[in-house]
């Protein structure tokens, strides 16, 4: 298929490729204006260190400044560190070293964050603590600065976020007070040409600006799939006095893809199906419907406001505002089962998805002694909004024969679908009490309550409303035998929105988890490596899954249950070796269901998976470094109710690294050995296709930082 004229991509493709450089340029005219008549640096050569893989604090998904090894939870952390030797480019790339936790199929390839998590799938992640409503918002990740994972309900502190399976936090990067220009360029596998850059400049004492951006063009291995990207995102700090700051983060995101691309059929014969061919609509195919396509336009801005009064005490307040609209032509299989190789689709022309998402929240903590003990407290309210919806489309039946791509069947006019949207509110309160008894003992007790309020409309017209009160409680609780030794157990129940409509029309009740976690931490290697195993039961109920009669509406489910056991590794043996990694047990089932059988597994799901990445320094070539990586994910089930599964595979990167001065050149080449794999569906959408894993593929990069 062919970009729309609108969008001359050829000629925008290169003017994007030297965006970076030309921003770069106005960053550095006042800079070097300001220099004017100073006397020359002087510039002293050497390599520096790498960065650690030991993750720190997680504030952004915690709200605190405990230490990980003192919290009450397997919060796991990806620092930048991992991001830039694994030269992450996509976000199903974000989580590979983390147990527990597997990318699923995308929206039509359009870096939506689909991730399941202890065997239940999330459509909801956080940025910068605040919701991200998945299925539109395509974020690029040369904004990010590291990714936190929280597993298991997390109602207590973020309430109606959606995601009580866990939700994957993804931090932005934030203006510093050291000037800094970093340029990077990435060429790789089917035509890769990737161009990103970071700036950082304190205009003044009290004032600190940055800015990432990003251009990539990529034409993939599978047919029609190309794409093409770009993203702005600048940052301002303001420290207003001593004890007052402000924080402006703004994003503007763009994606164009030349089809939809879900993958293949998820067939039980899907071994046989070409990887290559696109399964859906192309131009040529039918007369007066042009082939599928995607277009993603996504801005979102943050404020963030921090006040010390004293001390002990301090007000964070923060608003956030997302707004994301996908424009498409996509092709959907009607059904997992195909008859005499040939499969119905569904074709939606000419689609309008929208989601419009408000976020405000005001916080304060601080702590206090109260009967004979100390009290880090946490105490606020937040309102969230959440409007997502489709302006409606005009359908065609369309069939395919899986292995003739030549055969071609005439469209079938199904006429249009009415516009529909969802629209959530959640206004909620909480309070959480971290109270130490003694060196050895620490407690955490978090209590939220929530007000839910969902309507449903159908071409403008209410159809139904709902609302619902809940209380959200966690208790956690964390013994240190040892300065390097933490045991935890914490139990927790949440409640979240589910913001859709039904095939009647009406509103869902909100979703609840409860989950019962124990586990111990422990840092080995003089504190440069920290190990966490922890041990969980999670159950779920009211889960909003894709309608198997209608794959535009969705219903709920009764009661799933997933148990399981996660080890996660972070850090350095020595000074020269560093390695992140992991292993996970998980049993996801349906516990009862009216239509699902009791007992089947869950979808996507692999009992065993692990992963290890590692680096060294080359002591005996300085500069040098080599990294290696190995990924495992055990057979899945592919279908609910089960009838196939999907197999195993292992995948194993590697990559190697120079650095010298200000330069930094590294080749990293991604399944090595060409192995064969699928990823997805999911346990709630788009089950019916599956994605087929990239062959061996490499990418160079080369960067400059001054």
């Amino acid at each position: 298929m062919s970009i729309p004229a609108s969008l001359p991509f050829t000629t925008l493709n290169q003017a994007l490729k030297l965006l970076p450089a030309a921003l770069s340029a106005g960053f550095l005219v006042p800079a070097l204006a300001q220099d004017a008549g100073k006397l020359p640096d002087v510039l002293v050569t050497g390599t520096a260190p790498a960065a650690s893989y030991l993750p720190d604090a997680s504030v952004s998904v915690s709200r605190t400044t405990t230490p990980l090894s003192a919290q009450a939870a397997a919060i796991q952390v990806v620092p930048q560190a991992v991001l830039r030797d694994r030269n992450v480019t996509r976000t199903d790339q974000l989580i590979e070293n983390v147990s527990g936790i597997l990318p699923e199929s995308t929206y039509g390839g359009n870096g939506a964050t689909f991730f399941n998590i202890r065997g239940f799938s999330e459509n909801n992640g956080l940025r910068d603590g605040f919701r991200n409503f998945g299925y539109l918002a395509f974020r690029d990740v040369q904004n990010i600065e590291r990714v936190e994972v929280f597993k298991g309900p997390s109602g207590a502190l973020y309430g109606g976020v959606g995601a009580v399976g866990g939700y994957v936090n993804t931090v932005s990067k934030q203006a510093l007070s050291n000037d800094f220009t970093e340029l990077r360029l990435t060429g790789g596998s089917y035509d890769q040409a990737r161009t990103a850059e970071d700036v950082n400049r304190s205009t003044s004492p009290a004032l600190r600006v940055r800015l990432n951006a990003s251009a990539e063009h990529n034409n993939m291995e599978r047919d029609h799939a190309l794409f093409n990207s770009v993203s702005i995102a600048p940052a301002l700090s303001w420290s207003v006095d001593a004890d007052t700051s402000v924080t402006l983060l703004t994003e503007f995101n763009l994606l164009r893809r030349q089809g939809f691309d879900f993958g293949v059929p998820n067939i039980p014969d899907y071994k046989k199906l070409d990887t290559k061919r696109y399964y859906g609509l192309t131009d040529g195919m039918a007369a007066g419907v042009s082939g599928d396509f995607g277009r993603n336009d996504t801005r979102a801005v943050t404020a963030q406001l921090e006040h010390r009064f004293n001390e002990t005490w301090t007000l964070r307040t923060a608003v956030q505002y997302t707004y994301a609209r996908q424009q498409s032509t996509q092709t959907f299989p009607n059904t997992t089962t195909a008859t005499d190789k040939l499969l119905d689709f569904t074709v939606y022309s000419g689609s309008v998805e929208e989601s419009t998402q408000y976020g405000l929240r005001s916080e304060l903590l601080g702590t206090v002694n109260l009967a004979g003990f100390q009290h880090q407290v946490l105490a606020g309210g937040d309102y969230g909004y959440l409007e997502q919806g489709s302006r409606g489309s005009r359908s065609y039946g369309l069939t395919l024969d899986l292995t003739a791509p030549s055969v071609q069947f005439p469209l079938t006019d199904l006429g249009s679908n009415a516009s529909h949207q969802g629209q959530g509110r959640d206004l909620g309160i909480f309070i959480q009490d971290q109270v130490i008894f003694s060196p050895a003992w620490q407690a955490s007790l978090a209590l939220r309550a929530d007000h839910f309020r969902n309507r449903a409309l159908v071409a403008g017209s209410e159809t139904s409303r709902e609302s619902q009160s809940a209380w959200s409680p966690r208790l956690g609780l964390v013994w240190l035998p040892t300065a390097q030794t933490s045991v935890f157990a914490d139990w927790s129940r949440s409640h979240a929105p589910n913001v859709g409509h039904g095939a009647n029309e009406n509103t869902f009740e909100a979703e609840v988890a409860t989950q019962w976690e124990a586990g111990v931490k422990q840092q080995l290697f003089n504190n440069r490596l920290l190990l966490t195993l922890a041990a969980f039961r999670l159950e779920r109920s009211n889960m909003l899954t894709t309608d198997p009669t209608d794959p535009t509406r969705q219903v709920l489910t009764g009661q799933q249950n997933s148990r399981g056991l996660e080890l996660d590794l972070a850090g350095a043996i020595t000074n020269t070796w560093k390695v992140m990694g992991s292993y996970s047990y998980t049993d996801a089932f349906v516990k009862r269901d009216g239509s699902l059988p009791t007992g089947d597994a869950l979808t996507n799901v692999p009992r065993h998976h692990a992963n290890l990445w590692s680096t060294w320094d080359l002591a005996s070539l300085p500069g040098w470094g080599i990294g290696a990586g190995v990924y495992y994910v055990g057979a899945r089930e592919a279908t609910l109710p089960n009838s196939y599964k999907l197999s195993a595979y292992v995948r194993s990167d590697v990559a190697v690294f120079y650095r010298h001065n200000e330069w930094r050149v590294q080749l990293n080449v991604d399944n090595v050995l060409d192995r064969s794999y699928y990823t997805g569906g999911s346990a709630s959408t788009f089950n019916y296709m599956l994605q087929p894993g990239a062959g061996r593929s490499a990418r160079l990069s080369a960067s400059y930082l001054f």
